[in-house]
């Protein structure tokens, strides 16, 4: 056993794990502690270690190791990335719902992002994370960091244009996925708007800003309900093929 040798093994272990687990949505959030996250990729990466680059050799130059931990950084960041573009397709999803229904109107400090988010956002973003866990994908998580050792050997990424294509391409789809989610009631208070739009012509008496806010209001929570039946199998679906994605993304780093 070669202290030094193992000593920037684990090093570069545990910063591909860290950067993983300390952008993931589950673990980036304020209620999240630092030290349980540093402890929780301690962990991870004391269990990985026996079984990850046994035979690795590394100089004792610093500049090439801090090389090498960059690249162990940004695969993780990759990975922590493409798990947060999913959230962001439902995240989108909630926005704009909440702006067409004047739910935008009333905003909360939501205290696991410290941002401020109205009640559908908050909503839609509850569901897709308890969805998350009710299908395992945290476990998929956890898996794809120790096959991401297997697939991306230690210092071997390299920045492919097919990676960042298909990056692109893949936000363009979950963003397209989330839009379907949300499209029951996007279109249906897209059909409200034209018709106050259309009343406010015939009737400039009426107020429309004033008397259309409960009206949207009202829709929207009755389309949101009768479209649960479509938004759980779309928030389910983004996250089934997680698995499948993560190691086309793996192969394309190498």
């Amino acid at each position: 056993m070669d202290i030094g040798v193992d000593g920037q093994r684990f090093v570069l272990i545990f910063s591909r794990v860290a950067a993983i687990l300390w952008f993931l949505p589950l673990f980036s959030s304020k209620a999240v502690s630092v030290p349980f996250r540093a402890g929780l990729s301690l962990l991870i990466s004391f269990l990985f270690f026996d079984s990850i680059g046994g035979n690795l050799v590394l100089g004792n130059d610093p500049y090439q190791l801090l090389l090498l931990i960059v690249k162990e950084v940004f695969i993780g960041l990759i990975i922590s990335f493409f798990v947060r573009l999913l959230f962001a397709g439902v995240d989108a999803a909630g926005k704009i719902i909440s702006l067409q229904s004047s739910f935008s109107f009333a905003q909360f400090m939501d205290p696991l992002t410290m941002t401020q988010v109205s009640v559908i956002e908050q909503f839609k973003n509850l569901m897709a994370m308890m969805f998350f866990l009710a299908i395992d994908a945290h476990h998929v998580i956890i898996r794809a960091m120790y096959v991401s050792f297997r697939d991306v050997p230690i210092g071997t990424v390299v920045v492919q244009p097919s990676l960042l294509q298909y990056l692109i391409s893949a936000t363009g789809k979950i963003f397209g996925t989330g839009l379907r989610i949300g499209a029951p009631v996007i279109v249906t208070l897209l059909l409200v708007e034209l018709a106050l739009g259309m009343l406010s012509r015939m009737i400039p008496q009426v107020n429309i800003f004033v008397e259309g806010v409960p009206i949207k209001i009202l829709l929207t929570m009755i389309m949101f309900s009768l479209s649960l039946g479509v938004v759980v199998p779309g928030i389910v679906g983004i996250f089934r093929g997680l698995d499948g994605e993560i190691l086309r993304i793996f192969r394309l780093m190498v």
